[in-house]
């Protein structure tokens, strides 16, 4: 719940402002002068406070000061009659939010509190961030070894400084948010915001309202305005995952931004103007959508500038024990647990097991083992992997051959290709995946041409 001061000495105006919010869910406190506001400050944290200029008792630059040293993040608006306003927009320089002019109405005060909530929000998810983002989010701090999450990080490097859109592709779990992070924070949009949405999570009507916001009264239910994410976004980055599962209508809508840069609320005919970058990411074949006219051939076009692929984790199986001590040490410290080491078994398993749910499932996996592990020694049952730990049979039938036709040595060459990255690129292990001998294998290799820079020949 919103905590919000008003502090005036007109006592209807007062009442009035006290009586609407509290109404509509917010907590709301009253002052009357300087003093009574000082006092009010230092017990309580607000998220919005309403000023008159006039205050008596005392100046509002004052007061501004003193919130400011108890919390920065509160958001004031001051209110000022027409012959104060340059000194209220003086004010904002100093730290206040934005200002009012008096006399307002309660829809008029209405809209500057929403935006302001909003902004405060942002505020703190973005300065929240700022700290950990020198370490979470440069890409030569990422953890794998592996050539090809290797691969990842170098592309990051290169277009993090470009405004170019971004389409980051790969199954659910393997860190495209962390690696859309890495881009906006790598960025010269670093210090803009970076807008997350997802996609899939809301429902069509509602998903609009999100990405692009709505008036008061536009449909049922719109009881106040509401700021879209891409005008939150505006200076920044906003990160559309699972943008595969958007409607056509709302793809259309997507790529009018991206074109005009520009849009309008829901039920509003005002065009709303913004500069942002687009990094969108799916664990769709895309291609395959817009074969199935479930997806825009033109939107897609213009995502997909740049292409980042990221490998599921078993085909970085480098990478698994080096992320799950790192895992190990983090839930440590979170849990207050002093565990020494993993039973040698455990990191058989660990390294063995095909983690379908990529790296979340091995975060969740080792959270889960921190908490359970008895002893200083993390033991194969406190990892509780199912018991079956062999990947799932390939289903053929999911296999389409494209109207154009398709080389079918070129299917062979991607599918060794695949095997060996799978098995970081050790044959012996790929030839089993591939049920084949090792001598059929290298035979293959040797006839695509398939090298590594691991491998002194190709054996």
């Amino acid at each position: 719940m919103n905590n919000l001061l008003i502090v005036d000495s007109d006592n209807d105006l007062r009442k009035n402002v006290s009586h609407f919010f509290r109404n509509n869910g917010y907590e709301m406190d009253e002052a009357t002068d300087f003093g009574t506001a000082v006092r009010m400050i230092e017990k309580r944290i607000f998220d919005v406070i309403i000023i008159d200029y006039s205050i008596n008792g005392g100046f509002v630059t004052d007061l501004i000061e003193v919130d400011k040293i108890k919390n920065m993040y509160s958001m004031i608006i001051i209110a000022a009659q027409k012959n104060y306003i340059n000194d209220a927009v003086k004010a904002i320089k100093l730290g206040a939010f934005d200002y009012i002019q008096k006399p307002f109405s309660i829809p008029e005060i209405e809209v500057k509190v929403e935006k302001a909530i909003e902004h405060k929000r942002l505020k703190h998810e973005t300065d929240s961030l700022r700290g950990e983002r020198n370490i979470i989010y440069k890409a030569e701090n990422f953890i794998g070894a592996s050539i090809e999450i290797k691969e990842v990080f170098e592309i990051v490097q290169k277009i993090a400084k470009s405004n170019s859109s971004v389409l980051l592709t790969g199954e659910t779990g393997t860190g495209k948010e962390l690696i859309a992070g890495a881009i906006h924070y790598n960025s010269l949009r670093a210090g803009g915001p970076l807008i997350k949405v997802n996609c899939a999570a809301l429902p069509e009507n509602l998903l609009e309202s999100e990405l692009f916001g709505h008036e008061k009264g536009a449909f049922t239910g719109a009881e106040r305005q509401r700021i879209g994410r891409f005008e939150q976004a505006d200076g920044g980055t906003i990160f559309l995952d699972e943008i595969g599962d958007m409607s056509l209508a709302t793809q259309a809508k997507v790529l009018r931004v991206i074109q005009e840069k520009e849009f309008q609320r829901v039920g509003s005919n005002k065009t709303i103007k913004t500069d942002i970058r687009i990094i969108s990411a799916t664990n769709k074949d895309l291609i395959h959508e817009i074969e199935s006219k479930n997806f825009r051939a033109d939107l897609f076009y213009r995502l997909n500038v740049v292409a980042i692929s990221i490998p599921p984790l078993r085909q970085r199986r480098g990478d698994i024990i080096l992320l799950t001590y790192f895992f190990q040490k983090k839930f440590c410290g979170e849990l207050n647990k002093k565990i020494k080491e993993i039973h040698p078994i455990a990191i058989k398993q660990l390294a063995e097991y095909s983690w379908p749910g990529n790296i979340r499932e091995l975060e969740n996996t080792m959270e889960r083992a921190v908490l359970m592990a008895d002893k200083d020694v993390i033991s194969p049952d406190d990892l509780r992997l199912p018991s079956n730990m062999n990947l799932a049979k390939w289903d053929y039938n999911s296999i389409r051959i494209p109207s154009g036709g398709i080389k079918l040595e070129e299917v062979e060459k991607k599918l060794i290709l695949q095997a060996l990255k799978m098995c970081d690129w050790v044959q012996k292990d790929a030839a089993k995946h591939l049920g084949v001998s090792e001598r059929v294998l290298n035979y293959k290799i040797k006839r695509f041409g398939i090298t590594h820079p691991r491998w002194k020949k190709n054996r």
